[in-house]
């Protein structure tokens, strides 16, 4: 089987219908919400950290209207990442996890893959021009299978498995001989194949950073992360919205309710911790400038929604420069400088906006309305978000954005 018909391109996504209101709600309630996670190694933490904020802020006015917290998986419609971000894409949106329980099994995972390098004396590039590989990919691989273990699925499960996902994931990768960009998902296409890749596979693929890690071999081809070219993969998930909801007329932005994007902080020359890796200086130069571009086009593009509270970019921009990808014992350093990052006026002002944006959100769960009812106490069948209120009073400027205090990583 070809390449290609393991990995097909945008443009081949089916064409589910365009969301319509029921009876009583507005786009408001059925609006799409889509993720956007950028790369960064160990850096990916801050993601977390300013992502568990947002779905706290959603979730403790929940609990105060005695709802059940929901999940990423249950807000957004669409999830999208690249390298480490692709790998916290999995875990949340097809592995269904917490926020909390990612933030656990991440820094668990970091630190398995990061304690030990394989090669101490690594130079960047051996005999005959081969790039070595400082960690090791065994490690890798067996973090990830403890991670999809742990959550009951076996490791032969294959990421698009035939039914339809609760929430739709992808992760960029890139073809290693031709570094194309392409994606691997979670959903069905209509070239796909029974032998695409597994769950273990799809994460091994957005993650294996060049030098870093071994390039992972599926169906005959050979997959290295899409840091460079698609390490803030904003455009991507805009293209498959679009090939999914409005592939006809390409008018995605009308159906787009809330488009968030989250970054791993701005990376510096600090990155780099070993002398004499001019490439490597210059690859990480290429995917900061190229990450900043792609933030600035992507706002301009969806300045309108920017203006309606319907568009965010998360971002710690001072402090975690001199933080290595490697580095997993930087984790308090990562957490701090995100904690300052979210206490911040402006930051806590977007978080607030963006909570008032998702908490209206219908379940995604819509297969499953009847379970998710029962839950809730409706009776009716039906996911109708109920409006949140204190004291008969609704509630609009109370501090959702609020960053609770967490236990040190240990």
């Amino acid at each position: 089987m070809a390449t290609d018909d393991l990995l097909a391109p945008s443009s081949a996504l089916s064409t589910p219908s365009t969301p319509q209101p029921r009876d009583g709600q507005t786009f408001d309630n059925t609006g799409y919400c889509v993720l956007s996670l950028d790369g960064g190694g160990v850096r990916g933490l801050s993601t977390l950290y300013i992502l568990d904020s947002i779905i706290n802020g959603i979730n403790n006015e929940r609990r105060e209207a005695g709802l059940r917290p929901r999940k990423p998986c249950e807000i957004f419609d669409l999830i999208g990442g690249t390298s480490t971000g692709g790998l916290i894409a999995i875990m949340l949106g097809h592995l269904e996890m917490t926020v909390g329980e990612c933030i656990e099994a991440y820094i668990k995972l970091m630190q398995q893959v990061f304690e030990k390098k394989v090669n101490r004396s690594f130079k960047g590039v051996g005999l005959f021009g081969t790039v070595q590989a400082r960690f090791s990919s065994k490690a890798l691989a067996d973090a990830i299978s403890q991670v999809i273990k742990s959550r009951g699925i076996s490791l032969d499960e294959k990421f698009e498995n035939g039914n339809k996902p609760r929430c739709r994931v992808f992760v960029c990768t890139k073809y290693q001989k031709t570094n194309v960009v392409t994606r691997l998902r979670n959903y069905r296409v209509r070239t796909s194949s029974d032998r695409g890749p597994t769950i273990l596979e799809a994460a091994l693929a957005t993650t294996a950073a060049p030098t870093y890690f071994e390039g992972v071999a599926i169906e005959g081809s050979t997959y290295v992360d899409g840091a460079l070219g698609a390490n803030n993969p904003t455009i991507q998930v805009e293209e498959e919205a679009t090939d999914l909801w409005s592939e006809s007329d390409g008018q995605i932005q009308p159906l787009i309710k809330c488009f968030i994007s989250i970054g791993t902080g701005e990376p510096g020359l600090g990155s780099v911790s070993d002398k004499g890796f001019r490439k490597l200086i210059e690859t990480l130069k290429k995917e900061a400038t190229e990450t900043e571009k792609t933030t600035e086009q992507w706002l301009g593009r969806w300045r309108q929604h920017v203006e309606r509270n319907r568009c965010f970019r998360f971002n710690v921009i001072h402090g975690l420069e001199n933080v290595r990808l490697e580095e997993y014992k930087e984790r308090d350093v990562i957490q701090s400088t995100t904690d300052t990052y979210l206490q911040s006026r402006g930051t806590q002002t977007n978080v607030r906006k963006c909570v008032e944006n998702l908490r209206m959100k219908e379940c995604t769960y819509r297969a499953n309305c009847r379970l998710h009812a029962a839950i809730v106490g409706r009776s009716n069948g039906e996911c109708k978000p109920t409006p949140f209120t204190v004291s008969g009073k609704s509630n609009p400027t109370r501090n959702f954005g609020a960053y609770p205090k967490r236990k040190r990583a240990t």
